[in-house]
């Protein structure tokens, strides 16, 4: 089935094209003024078109690109000797039948090519995206890892705009790998951060620094704005495994025109603390 990927074909330089036509009708040209005359050979130039056209479009492209152009070489070809009374069948015609056999065959060969190489692209591409999946997200939630976070951080503070930082740890997860295992902790930090991501859009940037420690950075938002989505994700965030509670405690910082992303984060980190202290399952702000 022929899959010719019609969006590809806007990727032709006009310029292409357009000496691509001018390749295309030169030798009939130049066989109707004797002035500019060169031999039969100068149908050749049809190659450049198939070259390019298999590029662009692959296999099929090219394959009917050369039909075509073969098609009008050969019919021009077999109209002259006709018009003229020439035999129809001599050196002359092999010769012509020879360029198009050559010409098709190049487009066929230059469009495997293409897809080859297209193909090859396309696995380059995956594994870069695989290698910046792996560079910038936690394998086990899907959320943005520290280094993204902290890329992210450093980004908005640049921006000079209203920040506010929440750092969230969670109550009692210790005892839920103490008692039930591992397996058991990682389907509660991938429980709350499914959780978490349904606050995500473009203002809001979830990630999960390391253990149970997750982050929430809040863009355009002021500190009383981010106290009250800390206070509702404070009941989003209960989860029960058999007979223990996992709650949050809630830091929260706002970004000061001095700070960097090290002294933001140490600011959340120590105001999560002091919820802790307070009690847990509670938001305290910087």
């Amino acid at each position: 089935m022929m899959n010719l990927n019609v969006g590809v074909i806007r990727k032709i330089p006009v310029p292409l094209v357009l000496l691509c036509a001018f390749f295309t009708f030169l030798p009939d040209f130049l066989d109707d003024y004797e002035t500019f005359y060169i031999d039969d050979m100068a149908w050749f130039t049809l190659l450049f078109p198939c070259f390019i056209f298999s590029y662009y479009l692959g296999l099929y492209g090219g394959v009917f690109t050369g039909i075509i152009l073969n098609a009008y070489h050969l019919s021009w070809f077999f109209y002259e000797k006709k018009f003229h009374s020439e035999d129809m069948v001599d050196e002359s015609a092999a010769l012509h039948i020879g360029i198009s056999v050559i010409t098709l065959s190049c487009s066929i060969g230059v469009g495997v090519l293409t897809e080859k190489l297209q193909h090859k692209q396309l696995k380059i591409q995956e594994l870069n995206e695989k290698l910046m999946q792996m560079a910038l997200y936690d394998s086990l939630t899907g959320l943005p890892n520290r280094h993204y976070f902290l890329r992210k951080l450093e980004h908005s503070l640049r921006k000079k705009k209203q920040v506010c930082l929440m750092f969230i740890d969670l109550d009692g997860f210790k005892r839920v790998n103490d008692q039930y295992g591992h397996e058991a902790g990682d389907q509660v930090l991938i429980e709350v951060s499914r959780k978490l991501k349904e606050l995500e859009d473009e203002d809001v940037f979830v990630s999960r620094l390391g253990g149970d420690e997750f982050t929430v950075l809040l863009k355009g938002m002021n500190i009383h704005q981010a106290q009250a989505q800390a206070n509702r994700l404070l009941h989003l965030l209960q989860v029960s495994v058999n007979d223990c509670r996992i709650s949050a405690s809630i830091g929260i910082a706002a970004c000061q025109p001095d700070d960097t992303p090290a002294t933001i984060l140490k600011n959340a980190d120590s105001a999560m603390y002091k919820a802790k202290l307070a009690g847990k399952n509670a938001v305290y702000v910087v």
